[in-house]
């Protein structure tokens, strides 16, 4: 059996500058730092370009 991949999380709360999750799916409540980083773009520039 494959674990849970942790896709759907809701915030649960910050406690001295840690973020705090639960995953929708499983339930299970971690550091939001655990999960893999995703990118995050600064401006339009950096965005990828949308497909038509």
């Amino acid at each position: 059996m494959q674990g849970c991949q942790h896709e759907r999380t809701e915030f649960l709360y910050r406690r001295d500058g840690v973020d705090y999750v639960r995953c929708l799916d499983c339930g299970q409540v971690f550091e939001a730092e655990d999960l893999d980083s995703v990118p995050v773009y600064e401006d339009e520039e950096e965005k990828p370009k949308k497909r038509r």
